[in-house]
């Protein structure tokens, strides 16, 4: 720290480009990051907009739709190898926000409404990368949850919000995996730019979540760069002339003491050091293995949302291939340029069932995956309803784009657009049977529609091997798994937000800590697809459950589950815990555990749950921190949210 001039040390605290960091020559070598979390996106020139092609994974929602952590871990591992071979030290992912509402832009970037399920996943994806000796950081902190106008206006939030549903996911990782680094957010928090916000960033990350690492700005939100240092912003990216010379002017005038600077630099010195020691380290994954790894994300992410008369697995016959696009990924930040060549959904259906008769026909075409300009569609409906008319089965593939799902906007509609809704209703008319396979990164209103086809396939942006996955879903290679990490409402106006998006200066977090599920529980709201839900191919039993107390605090729940069906499988039980006597406003019931268990076909499996604090406990503000009422309790194995195959009363004291 000594052997470092103040000139330099001024400079460590700003960027040196728009992606690396400052170097003192022998002292403190550069860093450089890079975009995610679907991929590597390389990009030196910010006046750029391509990225050098790269492999892209499944996006952290079908990520979070697969709840295996395994699978999450391993494409990680597969993003860290990608940036060893491009030397990038660090990517800026996973985002952790929570989806409050279905519109955000972002959404697909992130893993659920759930800050339990957004932790546990998000700290998987973080080993994946760390372990391969590739830093994360995670992003937005915090209350980023929607992209308009996210630069100006505020989230006003309580503080038990705040703690039991916006930050929980970057407490759960930092408890269990310390983060490289972790990058603050655009918006102001109650009123206070995140950047500059001593009590969001020095009070909650530093002191009561206890993160000691580095913590960045997102890019271009630093308002006053001495303000941000004494926030705890230890490097404020891009490199701009305008914070360079705002900090040397707050030092000569005795706004910031070298003191301040140095906190900032130790943790920047240090990281220094870990980035050294990791370029030593990391060590190389062949192609096939990464296409392994997306591939089976992308299995296990998909998520069979309706399968009337069994009409799936296909089994051969007269197929028809209708609007057969791949949207692979969102916009913006994350939006990754595949490297590969991928094959065309009917071509890969055609692979699995050889027997099978394969037309195509390619309806519409826009985003992304288009040689025609964005926007343009060129759709003959007629063509598309004779060839549905004539097919045995009719595999119609929609969905949104990199143009309605990205970075800086909101969707404006939880509804697919006009165009595409005519189209599947149209088809759905002279189709003899009708399957759905919808490509999009969040929930969509499917209420014109749904009663008219015959199943739906929800396949996310599934990455670049995605046409590959849903071909193994389609025919039956794959059994589904896949179950929803976030509610599908039956509009917009049943949400907690609405379509409300502020007043141009504020948003009140109005619905407090009843987010996403919790909201339409506590509201007895029907929705189209609740938390959790995903049907499959096989079929599952549940029997013999048992509770057996511990401790105080401390209960397994333990039961079998059987793979009754003649096909191979998973099913994924999930734990509720409902504080009956409740002496605050709480949820209905809350998810406190998962498991993702894997079963061939007659295969039964012993499963077991530990409960612990943080099953029950709730943020108490006058204790300013994690409390556990006590009284009456209620355990709930369930299939999904409604599906309930189990429930226990308990008396915690």
């Amino acid at each position: 720290m000594k052997k470092i001039k103040v000139e330099d040390k001024l400079k460590l605290l700003v960027a040196e480009d728009y992606f690396t960091t400052y170097a003192v020559e022998g002292i403190v070598p550069k860093i450089s990051v890079a975009d995610g979390p679907c991929g590597l996106r390389k990009r030196r020139d910010p006046n750029v907009e391509t990225a050098t092609p790269a492999n892209c994974y499944p996006s952290p929602h079908v990520l979070a739709n697969s709840w295996d952590r395994a699978a999450v871990k391993n494409v990680g591992k597969a993003i860290a190898a990608d940036c060893a071979e491009m030397n990038e030290d660090i990517i800026l992912a996973p985002g952790v926000n929570i989806k409050r509402t279905p519109l955000c832009g972002r959404n697909f970037e992130y893993f659920s409404e759930d800050p339990y399920l957004t932790g546990i996943l998000a700290t998987e994806y973080v080993k994946g990368l760390q372990e391969s000796n590739v830093g994360a950081c995670v992003k937005h902190f915090c209350a980023n949850n929607r992209e308009h106008d996210r630069l100006y206006q505020t989230s006003e939030v309580d503080k038990r919000t705040l703690r039991e549903i916006y930050t929980k996911a970057f407490e759960m990782i930092i408890q269990d995996v310390k983060p490289y680094m972790i990058m603050g957010s655009y918006n102001p928090v109650n009123g206070i730019n995140a950047s500059e916000n001593k009590w969001l960033l020095d009070g909650i990350l530093r002191k009561e979540l206890g993160y000691d690492g580095v913590i960045v700005s997102d890019w271009e939100a630093v308002h006053d760069r001495a303000k941000a240092l004494k926030a705890g912003v230890d490097i404020a990216f891009p490199f701009r002339e305008k914070d360079e010379k705002r900090l040397r002017e707050a030092y000569e005038q005795g706004e910031i003491s070298e003191a301040d600077m140095d906190e900032s630099i130790a943790r920047i010195l240090a990281l220094s050091a870990q980035i050294e020691k990791d370029r030593k380290l990391r060590k190389p994954l062949s192609e096939e293995r990464r296409h392994e790894i997306s591939l089976t994300a992308a299995r296990n992410g998909i998520v069979l949302l309706k399968n009337e008369g069994n009409v799936l697995p296909l089994k051969g016959g007269k197929l028809a291939f209708v609007g057969d696009q791949m949207r692979y990924v969102g916009g913006g930040a994350a939006q990754v340029l595949t490297k590969n060549e991928y094959r065309s959904l009917a071509t890969e259906v055609s692979e699995r069932l050889p027997n099978a008769s394969v037309e195509k026909y390619f309806l519409f075409m826009h985003g992304m995956s288009s040689p025609f300009p964005k926007g343009v569609r060129i759709a003959d409906i007629p063509r598309a309803m004779d060839i549905a008319y004539d097919a045995d089965v009719t595999i119609l593939t929609v969905g949104t784009d990199d143009i309605i799902e990205t970075e800086g906007y909101d969707r404006t509609s939880l509804k697919l657009p006009a165009g595409i809704e005519d189209i599947i209703l149209k088809v759905a008319s002279r189709a003899n049977k009708l399957v759905v396979v919808l490509e999009a990164g969040a929930a969509v209103d499917m209420t014109a529609w749904i009663d008219k086809v015959d199943a739906v396939v929800y396949a996310g942006f599934g990455g670049d091997t995605m046409n590959e996955a849903i071909a193994d879903i389609l025919t039956g290679k794959v059994c589904p798994s896949g179950k929803l990490s976030e509610t599908f409402p039956l509009c917009i106006e049943d949400t907690p937000t609405g379509t409300y998006m502020g007043d141009g200066y504020a948003e009140r977090y109005e619905e407090g800590v009843f987010v996403g599920y919790r909201y339409y529980e506590a509201k007895n709201i029907p929705v189209l697809f609740p938390f959790g839900y995903g049907l499959s191919y096989a079929k599952f039993e549940y029997s013999n459950f048992q509770v057996q107390k511990k401790g105080n605090m401390e209960y397994e729940i333990s039961f079998t589950i059987k793979n009754v069906s003649d096909v191979d499988g998973a099913e994924i039980p999930q734990l509720y815990v409902r504080n009956v006597d409740k002496t605050v406003t709480r949820p209905e019931k809350e998810l406190r555990r998962f498991e993702r268990v894997e079963l061939k076909a007659g295969e039964e499996k012993r499963v077991s749950f530990v409960t612990d604090k943080d099953c029950f406990a709730y943020f108490n503000v006058c204790y300013n921190d994690w409390h556990v009422d006590g009284g009456r309790y209620e355990f709930w194995v369930c299939r999904d949210i409604n599906t309930v195959e189990f429930k226990e009363k308990i008396i915690v004291e």
